[in-house]
């Protein structure tokens, strides 16, 4: 049994829309920010970079995380490959462990905790929304003087 195996348990089991209940009343700012939201994720919209943040829980994974996701609504299509040429300075900004990344995901970062366990939510609603806001921030400091939106 790893450090962070919770039990198996299944995605379905997961109260998504409690968990996204409690996000919403933590965080009623997030509403205007709001691209688009599923029953495992959150968009926040980045409009002066044509850009989604996903805000993610992965309940089978036992981890939340943070990544640059696609909705074409929003004008957010190939953000993987306009940020590739930033993403060492996007990162060594976010100054994140191994650990906390997924190098599948881009730029990223995730926080392996037991999403079951309902007394973690506040928490991990909390931990959401602080990690997307460091990473945007991140991205305004290395994007502010550069057009990415349409490259």
């Amino acid at each position: 049994m790893s450090e962070f195996d919770f039990g198996a348990r299944r995605a379905s089991e997961f109260r998504q829309r409690g968990f996204w209940t409690l996000f919403e009343e933590r965080h009623p700012e997030e509403k205007a920010l709001l691209a688009r939201r599923g029953p495992w994720f959150w968009q926040r919209g980045l409009p002066d970079f044509a850009l989604v943040l996903s805000m993610y829980v992965a309940p089978a994974q036992n981890h939340v995380g943070v990544f640059f996701g696609r909705n074409e609504k929003f004008g957010a299509t190939g953000a993987w490959s306009r940020l590739k040429p930033f993403q060492p300075a996007i990162e060594a900004r976010l100054n994140l462990r191994p650990e906390q990344q997924s190098p599948g995901l881009g730029i990223n970062s995730l926080w392996r905790v037991n999403c079951f366990a309902e007394d973690n939510w506040p928490a991990m609603a909390d931990w959401l929304v602080t990690e997307a806001s460091r990473i945007e921030r991140a991205v305004e400091e290395v994007l502010a003087d550069r057009d990415v939106a349409g490259a």
